[in-house]
């Protein structure tokens, strides 16, 4: 049974309305390590696989325009179907009795398990979200934003939607007026061709790098560039472009690796190795949403009933992306250093 996307909320709606505190303490660290899976809005369904039909530029019918008593003529689209699958997270905690049964215990050590695996898990969804290869990478998760991509003909993505700044018309290094203002005509490019040129829905994914150099270019042009900054619901900074939200995808478990590199490429051989690239992704209705198992939050079962001396903590969770618009994600390749 399809599942019906209209309804789907995103991880602080769920919190908002749930009476479950882990679920709320959960969400709140998950949104304090700014984790790209706080964006999605998310539908609760155990199905393992959603099938869709998407309708691309050919094949659309065209309306039949006519006089007083003339018959109607039938049309017909051709759609190309598709489907998109649930990918599981399951991990356990174990922890011995004699530590819970410490006297001198300063926090719960379950909880600071928790705590230190959500961080854990903040790092990886991030770095799997843009990055995870199925083909080099992990098979037994949904294939990363740099992937479909890198293969627009699998995933229906129009050519438009990958936007090369070439050479020092659009870059993030010269840092003169002339290319912040190329580079945020390129910034409206994209949402033009997302079908959102007003940033609704919207969320541009960059290092931290990149976001500091779009700041720089704003101060560089001495005025606000259609830029602006909001808080979240915990008073942190929001910075916009229009509507659509500016946002760090953060760095690896090592705390040191970015998760997209300033050393790539945008196809122009004079500029390899020299850029960086930015994701945009559109989230809503017919966009890019998503469907999780249950809610995110660990299970305790209690001590073990085979050895009689561990607490088990059990983390059994599923999630799976749904993009049925063929403009729901695109990507900025744009030169960044010298």
């Amino acid at each position: 049974m399809a599942i019906d996307f209209n309804g789907a909320l995103t991880l602080a709606d769920h919190a908002a309305l749930s009476n479950d505190p882990l679920v709320k303490e959960i969400t709140k660290s998950l949104h304090q390590t700014w984790n790209a899976l706080k964006d999605i809005p998310l539908y609760t369904s155990p199905s393992l696989k959603q099938v869709g039909m998407r309708y691309l530029n050919s094949g659309i019918p065209a309306p039949n325009w006519t006089g007083v008593n003339s018959e109607p003529v039938a049309v017909k689209g051709r759609p190309k179907s598709y489907e998109e699958q649930m990918y599981l997270i399951r991990n356990k905690i174990l922890v011995d009795h004699v530590l819970l049964d410490q006297p001198t215990n300063i926090i719960d050590p379950i909880e600071a398990q928790v705590q230190i695996f959500l961080e854990g898990f903040a790092y990886d969804f991030n770095d799997k979200f843009v990055n995870n290869n199925p083909a080099t990478g992990n098979v037994d998760c949904f294939p990363g934003l740099s992937y479909r991509m890198d293969n627009p003909t699998d995933y229906d993505i129009p050519t438009e939607m990958d936007l090369a700044l070439t050479g020092t018309s659009a870059d993030l290094y010269t840092n003169s007026a002339l290319t912040a203002n190329n580079f945020i005509f390129k910034m409206q490019e994209t949402l033009d061709n997302m079908n959102a040129p007003d940033g609704d829905g919207v969320v541009f994914y960059m290092n931290e790098a990149t976001k500091r150099r779009i700041e720089l270019n704003i101060r560089v042009m001495g005025i606000g560039a259609g830029f602006d900054i909001t808080q979240d619901s915990y008073n942190r900074p929001v910075e916009k472009y229009k509507n659509a939200t500016i946002r760090t995808v953060g760095r690896k478990s090592d705390g040191t690796t970015a998760i997209i590199a300033d050393n790539l490429n945008n196809g122009v051989s004079g500029d390899a190795g020299k850029c960086t690239h930015i994701y945009a992704v559109r989230y809503g209705t017919g966009y890019v949403q998503g469907w999780q198992s249950g809610p995110f939050k660990p299970q305790y079962l209690g001590l073990s009933k085979e050895n009689g001396i561990m607490h088990n903590v059990v983390f059994d969770w599923g999630i799976g992306l749904w993009i049925p618009h063929t403009r729901a994600i695109a990507r900025m390749k744009v030169r960044v250093t010298v």
